[in-house]
Order: C-alpha cells, then structure tokens, then sequence
C-alpha cells in the first residue's frame, strides 16, 4: 500500500529515542508508516500520493495542550474582551459595556445579560478591580459580569447581584468570599464558590452552543498546531453530551481527554462502569478532578503564609482536609486517576496528603496522579512530588501574561520555586505543557518561549532560574502530554505505527534564540493523517 503523504526534506524532530531526527515520513491512513531517510520514504510514493517538499522546515509531533476549557474558550470569542490588549483602562472597560448594552445583547446567546472576560486589575490602568457601581455608569438596568482573566473572581453590577439575592447579610458561601465595603455593602467583586450565587442566574449554555463553541475553539487549536487537548472541568452531562455528539458526527476538531468534576458527574459515570481511559482515540474519558484553591494572580490560592503585600490574607480552600480525602478515596475506588487543581502551598501540601493517604490504603502502581498548575512550591513539596510520582501540569504562558502580579504577590524566595519546571525534570517529576485557555492564550509557541526563558509581559524573569531547554519545553506538549493520559503508545512522538498527528513549522526551534520562538510559524496541522490546517 502506497502513502497518502508523504513528507521530504523535512528536519523532523520525532522524540522517539530509538530514532531521535529524521529527514522523511510517511503516512497511511491515520497513521505514521515509515520514518527515514528521504530514499526510504520515497518508496512509498505512489500516484495518488500527496508529496509536501519542506525544505529544510520542521516536522513535529502535533502539540498536546494538555489543561483547557475549549466550551468557555469558543464561548468566549463571543463575549466583550476585557483582556489587557484589548482593554487596558477602566474608561474603556466601560465604553465596551456600553457599546454592548446599546446593541441587542452582546452575542453571547444569554439574553439581557452583558458579559465580558479576560480583565487583569494589576494591569487595568487603575491598578485594582472595577466596582458594581462603575460597571452600573455603563451598564444600565443591564446585569451584567466581568469575569477576571483568571475565571475565579468577577465583578458583577448592581441588576446581578439583585438577581442572585446578594446584600449586606449575605453569607459568605463555603470556599468563596463576597467583597464588601466599610459599610458591608458588596462591592460586587466575588471570589471562587461565591461567583456561582450570579453564574447560577445566568441562562443556561445550550447544547447547540456548546457545540458551536467547540467548533470555534478547534479552529483556534488547529491554528496553533495543537492536535490534542485536555478538557479541565465537565460539569454537566449536556458538556459531555456536545463532545460525544461531535466524535460521533466525525466533528471534533482536536482529540480531547476529559476531566471530570467530582462533585458533578463522577458518580453518574462510575455507576455505569465508566472509568479513565474509557472511551476510544477522539475522546476518551481522563482524570477524576477537583479544585482546592484559587489563582496566584488574583490572591486567592491557598498559601501557608501571607501574601507579602495583603496582610492576614492566606488566600483560600475549598474543601477541608475530610473533604478531600472522602472524594479521592470515591474517585480512586471507582477506577479514576485523580486530578486536582491547586496553585498555593497549603492547596498543593493538603492534595498531596490526601494522595498519599488513598495510595497507603489501595496502592497503584502506574496511578499518573496530576496536580493541575502545582504553582507555589516548596523543597518538602518537590521530595513528596517525586516520592509519590505525581505529575505537574504547568501553563509557562502563566508566567509572561501573569507573572507580574506573580512579582507583586509573592517574595523573590517562593517565586524561586513557582511552576518550577527546571527543578521537575532535574527531580525525574513529569512536568506537562498546557495553557488553561481562556485564562491565558494557547499559543504554544509563547508557551515554548515562556517555559525557556521566563520573562514576563514587562520583561521581567519570574524566577529564572527554573527556565528548562527548548527540547525540554518541547517535550512537555508532545511525549510528556501524551504519557499524562496513558496515550504514550498513541502519541506524542513521531514514531511507526502512532497516530499521524503532525504540526510542520516554519523553522527549527532549536536553532533560533527563545525569546524569537513566537516569530515561527505554524504552516501546516495534520490530524488522523488528514491536513486540516494550511497557512
């Protein structure tokens, strides 16, 4: 049988040890058949063979992004981008809301309701976080919510909090926290669980929806040459439901592994006998998932100690030390690798215990237990990751577009050890590529670029440090992201007999100083052994 591609002069990295570069590959069917010189591969050149001459440019793995919301990410192409660059003062935060509100809604399919997503206080020109009171100059009768780009705080107006019931005697809600000014009243800023007493008055996401914004998001993927990703939190069935109705209508853009909220569907799904690894190559069922703590950037993720500059502020939990252990033990149990997202010290430390406590009780040997972000650590925190063989899954784009307020928040000796992917590899830790998106963009080539040289959006390096080798930032959204879903046989190096999931760019990453990584370009994405995308 003949190739249906083929690719020649191509400088390929393949991450296969037993084969590490490579000048040729073909493809049959949705597979690699051969890797080689260019004389081997074009034996398998026939008529209706498609031949891509590179040139000299370079043939990789297709990039995992292995930490996403694709559904809020499509969504949010369709919301009002308060994001920095597009965004920068508070004056025109408000001209956007009020654009918005003259128009018939804001696109988002949610009625009355203006939405917007991706502001930074430390980087709004006012240097802290808009109030209801200045959302309502623009915003009318309107409810509306401004969600931080961080997803775990938001503003919301006066007309949303009324919605939601929120005054001066509202508690605040288990693992969240309402703002309130001197005089008690809310200042409409919510942090983590208490952003739900408004998301919850908000009309409901449809399934048509959410398909459409899968569909939305892949383009975005496709672009990046990212052909895999992780779905960090599935809520609801009708989430799941979107992702099953498009693998089976051929639609899915991107493999996808999903996450899956403890508290929400874990338990639907394990009385049906559905586990991790359930499910086939387009989308396949990951990691049971919790969130412990919030965001380094927005003050909330849990530390051990103050925040260097919001004294008697230690960030905060979601659930006790109890809590934890009686999810995990469920989720363990019932055949899941486990996952939690925790970004301060005190979160990571009480994951950490809960993991040990349900691996002493029903040992696993190859468990691949994750901590999502794994942001602040400690040197007690690093011998426990590399003991227990628990992975890290990072977002290096954290540290250029939030590591200023990484710098504000926390002392030179704990970002010494923040995201510390250098310490990682040198420990044997897994250290995972992602991006979070829509917290931050899923570029992987400015992922690349910030996990080498850890500079900041002011050029600033935030804990230098820790930059590990462009080979080693590779790895992480190829081999490694692959080998953190149990699909190293399937993926993640461009090996015989592995998906045909390929990204061609425009030069060799390796040859090129980090800090010029995002002047490559994407050229071409080949998933399941079809060109999908062409620049």
């Amino acid at each position: 049988m003949t190739a249906q591609l083929v690719f020649l002069n191509a400088n390929v990295i393949t991450f296969d040890n037993r084969q590490p570069a490579a000048e040729a590959v073909a493809v049959i069917g949705n597979r690699i058949a051969r890797v080689g010189t260019n004389d081997d591969i074009r034996e398998e050149i026939g008529p209706e063979t498609r031949v891509v001459d590179l040139g000299g440019r370079t043939l990789l793995p297709g990039f995992n992004d292995n930490h996403t919301h694709p559904i809020s990410f499509g969504i949010g192409l369709g919301l009002i981008d308060a994001r920095p660059a597009a965004i920068p003062t508070l004056a025109e935060l408000q001209d956007a809301f009020r654009a918005a509100a003259s128009a018939n809604g804001n696109g988002n399919g949610r009625g009355a309701w203006l939405l917007a997503r991706g502001y930074d206080d430390s980087r709004l020109d006012v240097r802290r976080h808009p109030t209801r009171q200045e959302l309502d100059l623009a915003t009318g009768n309107r409810p509306a919510v401004l969600t931080r780009t961080c997803g775990h705080l938001a503003v919301a107006n006066s007309a949303a909090l009324a919605l939601a019931g929120i005054g001066p005697a509202t508690a605040d809600p288990v693992g969240g926290q309402i703002d309130r000014d001197a005089s008690g009243e809310p200042t409409g800023l919510l942090r983590e669980t208490a952003m739900r007493l408004v998301q919850d008055q908000i009309p409901r996401t449809t399934r048509a929806q959410m398909k459409d914004a899968l569909r939305a998001a892949g383009e975005r993927f496709l672009a990046y040459g990212i052909t895999s990703v992780g779905e960090a939190a599935i809520r609801t069935s009708d989430e799941f439901a979107a992702y099953q109705e498009l693998a089976r209508d051929g639609e899915l853009s991107v493999r996808v592994f999903t996450m899956m909220l403890i508290d929400d569907t874990l338990d639907d799904l394990a009385a049906l006998g559905m586990r991790t690894g359930w499910g086939d190559e387009w989308l396949r069922i990951g990691p049971a998932k919790l969130f412990q703590d919030g965001s380094g950037g927005g003050r909330t993720a849990a530390m051990s100690v103050d925040y260097v500059n919001d004294p008697g502020n230690r960030g905060i939990t979601i659930y006790d030390q109890a809590g934890l252990n009686e999810r995990f033990r469920r989720a363990h149990a019932a055949g899941f690798q486990l996952a939690a997202h925790a970004i301060g010290d005190r979160a990571i430390e009480m994951i950490l215990d809960s993991y040990e406590l349900v691996l002493a009780e029903s040992p696993k040997a190859d468990h691949r237990f994750r901590i999502e972000h794994c942001g602040m650590c400690t040197p007690r925190i690093i011998d426990r990751l590399a003991r227990l063989a628990v992975s890290a899954v990072p977002q290096p784009n954290f540290i250029h577009e939030l590591g200023d307020s990484y710098i504000r928040n926390f002392t030179a000796d704990q970002l010494a050890l923040s995201y510390p992917a250098r310490t990682w590899f040198d420990r044997g830790i897994l250290a995972v590529g992602s991006s979070d998106v829509p917290v931050v963009d899923c570029d992987v080539l400015m992922n690349l670029r910030s996990a080498v040289t850890r500079l900041t959006a002011t050029g600033q390096r935030m804990g230098p440090e820790q930059g590990v080798t462009i080979d080693e930032a590779l790895r992480m959204f190829t081999l490694n992201g692959a080998y953190a879903s149990f699909e190293e046989r399937l993926k993640g190096s461009i090996t015989p007999g592995k998906l045909a999931d390929l990204v061609v760019l425009s030069g060799d990453p390796r040859a090129i100083p980090a800090e010029d990584l995002p002047t490559l370009a994407v050229e071409m994405t080949v998933v399941d052994g079809r060109v999908v995308y062409e620049a």
